[in-house]
């Protein structure tokens, strides 16, 4: 069976007119008409019907497309493998991050990575949310984010890589400033400010303060923004993950809570489960998922209750 006659088959299916498939394959329609009569003579069966000026596939032709599909696929794979081999580990990883770990684990994976695998491979780096990551990364527009883990997505596996403390911060003239440790009936009485509800470490948060009974303030997307009012205003106690964002505020008082797990937010590497992907892209997710970060990568209030 020709290989070359299969890539043809494949794209008439896509497009269903010979017209524009030949044209898109830079081949003439009666190559593409001999091409795809030759197949059928070879299986047996119709793989298109005539619908109009153009064709559709078969019920057969359906079934057969998904096959070669896969099979092209494989085959793409084999040699992109076997260029790869021959001239040492290239190409390119599209890699997307909430904010959160781009300042601390993140650069320590990617050093780490650069050094086991050299610098041939060019990683392109993007910042989101997690919930417009896990969007991007079904479009194809990663080959994997760092992110919250959603639910009710069976086509995409979540792999932890990370995780964060919640805290207790305010600003340095704050009643509780300079405590070693709180509990969250503590901040019973406080304004407490913290992320805003529909956001994955939001509905995290929620859940803890529903536990408690404690209102607060929920309308901060990151960090960074819900750190600036803190700092601003002496009335407010914040709620947040521990990050390098918010280790950033040098006029804020950072505590652990007592009553709160250390891997209270956990983070995920997130890809593809059935997505082709290139050898780099392959030697980076085997090589993040045994990784573990060097002391220091990832902030700690050292706090260990």
């Amino acid at each position: 069976m020709n290989l070359s006659h299969l890539r043809y088959f494949v794209k008439l299916a896509e497009l269903q007119h010979y017209a524009q498939a030949a044209r898109d394959l830079y081949i003439t329609q009666p190559s593409l008409t001999h091409a795809i009569k030759a197949l059928e003579a070879e299986l047996g069966v119709p793989l298109f019907q005539r619908q109009g000026r153009g064709v559709r596939l078969t019920r057969f032709g359906s079934e057969f497309n998904e096959c070669v599909m896969r099979g092209l696929q494989e085959i793409d794979r084999g040699v992109e493998l076997a260029r790869e081999y021959n001239d040492g580990m290239t190409g390119s990883i599209n890699v997307g991050a909430i904010y959160s770990v781009q300042g601390d684990f993140l650069p320590s994976l990617i050093k780490a990575y650069r050094a086991a695998f050299g610098a041939g491979v060019k990683i392109n780096m993007f910042q989101g949310f997690s919930l417009p990551l896990i969007d991007g990364l079904e479009r194809d527009d990663y080959d994997v984010v760092f992110a919250a883990k959603t639910p009710n997505k069976p086509d995409l596996c979540f792999e932890h890589a990370v995780s964060h403390e919640l805290v207790a911060f305010m600003a340095k003239g704050h009643p509780l400033a300079g405590r070693t440790s709180l509990s969250l009936d503590e901040l019973h009485g406080h304004i407490v400010c913290t992320y805003r509800t529909g956001t994955p470490i939001g509905e995290e948060v929620d859940a803890i303060l529903e536990e408690y009974d404690l209102p607060a303030v929920r309308e901060y997307e990151d960090e960074i923004t819900m750190g600036g009012m803190v700092a601003s205003d002496p009335s407010l106690c914040g709620l947040a993950t521990l990050s390098i964002g918010l280790k950033s505020f040098s006029g804020i008082s950072i505590v652990p809570l007592r009553d709160v797990p250390r891997d209270f937010h956990r983070i995920y590497m997130v890809y593809k489960r059935d997505k082709f992907r290139s050898r780099a892209v392959e030697s980076f997710l085997e090589f993040a998922a045994d990784f573990v970060p060097p002391p220091g990568a990832v902030p700690s209030t050292g706090f260990c209750g």
